[in-house]
């Protein structure tokens, strides 16, 4: 289980979703992650426990790139690297 306050140097941004529930996550994610640029990778802190497969699912879905997870309690994250993107979402 890896610190959740120690900052990754590889994200761009760092989203707090934390006690937000599906669909909420994955909408936020989305509208960020716009915003930055190909190759830009975003954290999404979440502690919905069903955002793990959400995440999965959207990755593939939309052409992003999961990086990876880091668990925690009661808060964990997932990186996204932003992808060309299968459609634009602005």
């Amino acid at each position: 289980m890896e610190n959740m306050d120690r900052p990754d140097p590889r994200v761009a941004y760092r989203l707090d979703c934390s006690w937000q529930l599906c669909p909420v996550p994955i909408l936020l994610a989305e509208e960020k992650i716009a915003d930055l640029a190909e190759g830009q990778v975003l954290e999404v802190v979440y502690t919905d426990p069903g955002a793990k497969a959400d995440f999965r699912a959207w990755c593939g879905a939309s052409g992003h790139t999961l990086v990876g997870f880091r668990e925690g309690k009661p808060q964990s994250s997932v990186m996204l690297k932003k992808g060309p993107g299968i459609w634009k979402s602005k």
